[in-house]
């Protein structure tokens, strides 16, 4: 699968912070950058729950909330950090045996529902902040229609080659436990991995909504 723009876009809201002169606001930034305010919001947000920044509020002038700057968290290292081979590392530790798979959705199912349980929603409905979830992970869903997600991008498409049952197994494993954790009527029936070139295909069950 493609990479898609929103990692290119989030890389640059990162180089950006680190090169600004102490902490920097979501305003300063979109100007540097020609980009919409809520598009460097919505990157910083994910930066900053992957511990690539951190959030600091200005000292209020008066009424209002005070405004939110950021800076390069302590420590974060500007280095490559290799992923895609801990990945790997962790599906081989799991093997691709049908109990693998089975503890490979494990995992991914805990992940999310954790995930969902300490993460207050954003979205109107749970079906809504899946797709917030899916976007911030990297794998730019699209709705084809009620029952079906559509995911463009795969963050793990090195290791699929590999690994691609067990890498399937957790990203099925996490959007069912995250629908759980929000109490949605709706269930991943199925993942269907490259159901056309480049595409993977999440099936809905009944109560998705339209």
């Amino acid at each position: 699968m493609k990479s898609h723009p929103s990692t290119g876009r989030r890389e640059r809201v990162l180089q950006a912070v680190r090169a600004a002169e102490g902490a920097v606001g979501a305003d300063e930034l979109a100007a540097d950058l020609s980009v919409h305010p809520n598009t460097v919001r919505f990157h910083l947000a994910a930066l900053e729950r992957s511990g690539d920044v951190e959030r600091r509020d200005a000292q209020s002038m008066g009424r209002g909330r005070p405004r939110a700057l950021y800076r390069p968290s302590a420590g974060a290292h500007e280095g490559e950090r290799h992923y895609e081979m801990l990945a790997g590392v962790l599906a081989t530790g799991l093997g691709h045996t049908e109990q693998g798979r089975t503890r490979a959705t494990e995992a991914g199912y805990a992940w999310g529902l954790t995930h969902a349980r300490s993460a207050a929603p954003r979205e109107r409905d749970a079906v809504g902040e899946l797709f917030r979830l899916l976007g911030e992970l990297g794998f730019a869903p699209r709705r084809a229609d009620a029952g079906t997600v559509e995911l463009l991008n795969c963050p793990f498409r090195q290791t699929v080659a590999e690994h691609g049952e067990l890498i399937c197994a957790v990203h099925a494993g996490l959007m069912r436990g995250a629908l759980a954790g929000w109490g949605a009527e709706a269930e991943v029936t199925s993942l269907e991995p490259f159901a056309t070139p480049g595409l993977c295909r999440a099936r809905l069950s009944e109560g998705a909504g339209a």
